[in-house]
């Protein structure tokens, strides 16, 4: 018995000798006994608090995932769309290695600095306007963000040869196209070409055009820059207003068919005139030699005189082809006559 009374008495002096380590001791006690509670209290929120972390765990991890693919889609759509736009231009000679994302000449993907070399200044202006349209896609969130675009485009014909700056127009024309999920077009676009801001009037790629000029806006006017317009209207007039010819008649049907080659071909790198006559006008040796030949000046000896009829009939045959294919500038020629 004195041995038991010992032990306690030993064991209440060493916690009287260490009351702060006890008094610490019975909190913990204390706050594992209301932990225990709770638990107790709390078990259904607690196994559900604990599903909806492993829930969100699993969509955490899901959304990564979907994330990289969509990184990877949008690549996809980067790269093809860059090629889409090179294929305007270069038909083949030039695209994009979907890899690498660098440059390719015909099969051979271009090393570091190769293209700076291999490239004229405004194959590297078309290269930069393809990536332009291309980056489209990094730009946007959802697909409804396609709705929302607006394109900013500062003269993007730097240094470029003319038949590009008609590809350019193309592009620009064709962007709903090359884009796909674009529904319209909305589009400012700044130059100081006046050809480039000729074939964009001209042709209805712009609804609007304005001239910036001694710090004022004003409405741009189409007739100081539009030949074509003007050789149609005279065409028009000789085949359905009985206008006479004149000696320039046959440079009027020679530089509409070369307009309408430019602009109907735009996929086409370099694309002959005669080929498009052969294509589109009866093929017989006097619509023929009138306009290819004599709207150089030049003359075959065995060519047979052309009369005014025949000029008429030539023009008509023009006027025609245009109106299958582009009635509304015969409309206009209508309006204006």
């Amino acid at each position: 018995m004195i041995e038991s009374n010992n032990s306690e008495i030993t064991t209440i002096n060493n916690k009287k000798n260490s009351i702060n380590e006890e008094n610490r001791s019975i909190r913990k006690q204390i706050c594992k006994r209301s932990f225990d509670d709770l638990i107790d209290e709390n078990k259904k929120k607690i196994k559900s608090l604990l599903e909806l972390r492993n829930d969100y765990s699993n969509l955490k991890r899901e959304i990564e995932k979907k994330k990289e693919k969509e990184k990877v889609s949008r690549k996809k759509k980067v790269a093809s769309t860059i090629k889409s736009v090179l294929n305007y231009f270069f038909v083949g000679k030039y695209t994009l290695d979907d890899d690498s994302f660098r440059l390719t000449f015909k099969t051979n993907v271009l090393e570091s600095k190769q293209a700076k070399d291999i490239l004229s200044a405004g194959e590297k202006n078309i290269i930069a306007f393809a990536y332009f349209i291309g980056d489209t896609h990094l730009k946007v969130e959802s697909d409804d963000d396609y709705k929302r675009l607006f394109f900013i485009i500062d003269d993007p014909i730097s240094s470029m040869d003319f038949s590009h700056v008609y590809t350019v127009c193309g592009v620009i024309r064709d962007l709903q196209m090359i884009l796909e999920k674009v529904d319209r077009e909305r589009i400012m676009i700044f130059t100081h070409n006046n050809d480039f801001m000729r074939i964009l009037a001209t042709n209805n790629i712009v609804d609007k055009k304005l001239l910036l000029a001694n710090g004022q806006l004003s409405d741009f006017n189409n007739n100081l820059t539009v030949p074509y317009i003007t050789h149609l209207l005279d065409i028009y007039k000789i085949a359905r207003k009985n206008m006479m010819p004149s000696h320039t008649t046959a440079n009027s049907i020679r530089h509409i068919l070369e307009t309408l080659t430019k602009f109907e071909r735009i996929q086409v790198h370099r694309e002959s005139v005669a080929e498009y006559i052969k294509t589109n006008i009866p093929n017989d040796t006097k619509s023929y030699t009138l306009i290819n030949d004599l709207s150089h000046g030049g003359w075959r000896t065995e060519q047979a005189p052309i009369t005014n009829e025949d000029y008429k009939e030539i023009c008509e045959l023009v006027v025609v082809h245009i109106e299958n294919k582009h009635n509304g500038q015969i409309e206009y020629c209508k309006n204006v006559c």
